[in-house]
């Protein structure tokens, strides 16, 4: 149930405030009163004090209530959960005295979420602030899942913040697993590549665009030497931080949004940066939130201050979650209002809601619905495996860094590119094999008919024909071609591309991973590296059947060696991967910084690891098991270069085990895949070996075998 007060402009520039049980007058010095105590108790000092909170939030109450009671006639009569703030005719309204024009813009301006009757915050009523009429067709509830259209922007500046964007995707489709969303993600932090991207895509195809970043309320005097020549920006302007073409500061504005869509807006935007749901200049210039609605986007989210991060998160997990079971837009708010409060968000009021006025329900419908559109998505890490048949890279919720490299991948893999794939080389642990999964993930979201095929370590003609043709095998005729007599097998794939191209419009995504098993370690160690003439015949076919043919497909191969003079001829993007930054590193630890034994270690292991991650990884992992010297093994691994300390970490923790708990290991390695503890138990020769400190933190964290791989470190013995 809603209920709705209006805010009208009357005679001699005065306000009336209607709603269902009549018509007040409003005093303009009461209101601007009001209107200065909420910008300097509220938007100048921004603290989260309960008690300032609690009287501003008492006033407005006291204020919007009157004499007469009506809010609380409101919430006795019905239990109204939703109370609509009509703004149109103030902030529509044109010619006014600046007095009254201060007021009619600052009553979108008060903290409404704040309201207080004296014994509790009110937080079950949700203040939407309506902003502009609109009478267009209504888009009805689609039968599918949500379709969310991500966008982080991370500049390389050091006066910028760098911000857990990863963990935002993350904790996205961790809370949508069981009722699935199609996320597609805009990569590069650009506004003129959101619009390629947005204009890739059939009018109303997204329902929901996610900005996630920093918003600023823009000054000459602060920002202005950002600007590029020519380009000119209104002071009080709020904007949104995003890249430039070589990822530099870029003040994106609400006109610079509405370009790149062109006016095809999804239904829902959500700006979650600083200050986009905040009136600037003392209340007087409109948000960015309240601009994009005038500017035709049917509902907006925004903050009204600065926002912790982690507020942010948790406000965009539980919103989505929401939205993907078929809530309504006010609904998932209202949730995600609530999750901020349950998860004790100092800022939990931040969050302002804008909107026009045509009806927006549901935008989907829930799972289980009858005919509903399926998403049809893999993830791509489980066909990452070792030779152990251990997925060896990163999870989709894992994933940090490489914002760069993923960038210029995803430039070299799209449809218009004058590449044909990826070329990523870089020594082990660095990463690659992750992000050759992150590119198959956001090539896949944006054209989900492509077909992923994974082929790691050695590479030959028939091996590759083996495996196109399984992948293909549903498709009359084209496996076939993979095999047909009298033809090159460079003319093959040729045809092969062709057919399934053209004919079946089921492009495919190859990944050639580890392709340095293809290098005989005789041309690795005299630096010549050169690869067999079976991969290099291989290679030298797929490069050349995807250049000749103008293929949509793809090719993305992984290696530690990369020499361009031992490559065919081709027009792969040759991407060299170093160590990571400090600010990605830090995001691998960063949940783990409260653990004060670990915290003292942490320059260490930063220094020990040299931005490898994976090595990182092992480190945090094997510092917090008892038992250990974990002195003498951090010196012995400072001692020696980067690509010999996973050995010597090895051979140190094998060291530390005993005889039996070696065979015992060794008894596990039949095991591919994670198993119960139970089955262990049965496993061990004795009890007390399944208690042991070092053995069980194998056993009884899974997740760290995943990751780490520790079995290719464990010999066989027995």
């Amino acid at each position: 149930m809603s209920f709705t007060f209006t805010f009208a402009l009357s005679q001699n520039q005065t306000f009336e405030l209607r709603c269902n049980y009549g018509t007040r007058r409003l005093d303009t010095n009461q209101l601007g009163s009001l209107i200065n105590l909420c910008e300097e108790k509220y938007y100048s000092q921004q603290n989260d004090d309960t008690a300032q909170l609690r009287d501003i939030g008492c006033q407005l109450y006291s204020w919007l209530d009157g004499k007469e009671g009506w809010l609380r006639q409101a919430l006795n009569a019905e239990n109204h959960g939703t109370i609509y703030l009509d703004l149109i005719q103030t902030s529509e309204a044109q010619d006014l005295n600046p007095q009254t024009q201060n007021v009619a813009l600052g009553l979108a301006h008060l903290p409404w979420e704040l309201l207080h009757n004296g014994t509790v915050f009110l937080h079950k009523l949700l203040p939407v602030r309506a902003v502009k009429q609109q009478n267009n067709p209504v888009i009805p509830q689609q039968n599918r899942p949500l379709r969310l259209l991500f966008m982080a922007t991370s500049p390389e500046h050091p006066g910028i913040a760098p911000l857990q964007f990863e963990q935002e995707e993350a904790n996205i489709l961790k809370a949508t697993q069981e009722q699935p969303l199609a996320l597609i993600v805009e990569e590069s932090g650009s506004v003129a590549e959101l619009g390629n991207l947005v204009q890739s895509y059939p009018a109303d195809y997204f329902d929901v665009f996610h900005l996630t970043g920093h918003g600023v309320i823009y000054t000459v005097s602060k920002f202005g030497r950002y600007l590029p020549p020519g380009r000119k920006i209104q002071d009080y302007t709020p904007c949104f931080i995003t890249e430039d073409e070589v990822g530099g500061v870029q003040f994106t504005t609400i006109d610079d949004l509405a370009k790149a869509f062109r006016e095809r807006f999804p239904r829902v935007v959500f700006l979650s940066g600083c200050h986009t749901g905040q009136l600037a200049n003392s209340g007087t210039v409109p948000s960015m939130a309240q601009a994009l609605v005038k500017a035709g986007v049917g509902v907006v989210l925004g903050w009204a201050r600065p926002v912790f991060d982690r507020t942010g998160i948790i406000a965009a997990q539980a919103l989505y979650q929401a939205l993907a079971t078929g809530a309504t837009v006010e609904d998932a708010v209202k949730t995600a209002q609530q999750e901020m409060i349950t998860q004790e968000c100092s800022d939990w009021h931040l969050l302002r809601i804008y909107r026009d006025t045509r009806q927006i329900q549901e935008l989907v419908t829930p799972l289980l619905t009858r005919k509903r559109e399926k998403l049809k998505f893999t993830p791509p890490e489980s066909e990452f495996l070792d030779e152990n048949n251990i997925v060896k890279v990163a999870s989709g919720g894992e994933f940090v860094g490489r914002r760069k490299a993923l960038q210029r991948g995803m430039l070299a893999l799209r449809a218009t590119s004058d590449h044909i794939g990826v070329f990523l080389a870089g020594m082990g642990g660095l990463g690659k094999s992750s992000l050759a999964a992150r590119l198959c993930r956001r090539v896949q979201s944006q054209r989900p008919n492509f077909q992923r095929v994974v082929l790691i370590g050695p590479v030959n003609e028939v091996g590759l024909i083996n495996k196109l043709a399984s992948k293909y095998e549903r498709f009359a005729g084209v496996p076939a071609l993979l095999n047909q007599p009298g033809i090159s097998f460079k003319g093959r794939l040729q045809n092969f591309f062709e057919a399934i191209e053209e004919t079946q419009d089921q492009p495919l995504l190859l990944v050639l991973d580890d392709f340095e098993q293809n290098i005989p370690q005789g041309n690795i160690a005299d630096g010549s590296l050169r690869m067999t003439a079976e991969a290099y015949e291989v290679l030298a076919a797929l490069c050349a059947a995807l250049a000749e043919n103008q293929a949509e497909s793809r090719l993305i191969v992984t290696c530690r060696y990369l020499n361009e003079d031992t490559l065919p001829p081709h027009r792969l993007h040759l991407e060299s991967l170093q160590g990571m930054g400090e600010a990605d590193i830090n995001k691998i630890y960063w949940q783990l910084d409260q653990d004060v034994r670990l915290q003292v270690r942490k320059q260490r292991l930063l220094k020990i690891s040299d931005g490898n991650p994976r090595l990182l990884k092992w480190l945090v992992e094997i510092v917090q098991l008892p038992d250990l010297e974990t002195d003498e093994l951090l010196t012995k691994l400072e001692g020696v270069q980067l690509k010999f300390r996973e050995d010597i970490l090895a051979e140190i923790l094998l060291n530390a085990l005993e005889d039996e708990e070696k065979k015992f290991l060794a008894r596990l390695s039949v095991f591919r895949l994670p198993v119960t503890e139970e089955i262990i138990k049965n496993l061990s020769p004795t009890p007390l070996l399944v208690g042991y400190p070092l053995v069980t933190s194998f056993l009884t964290k899974p997740k760290a075998i995943y990751r780490s791989n520790f079995t290719l470190i464990i010999p066989s013995w027995g």
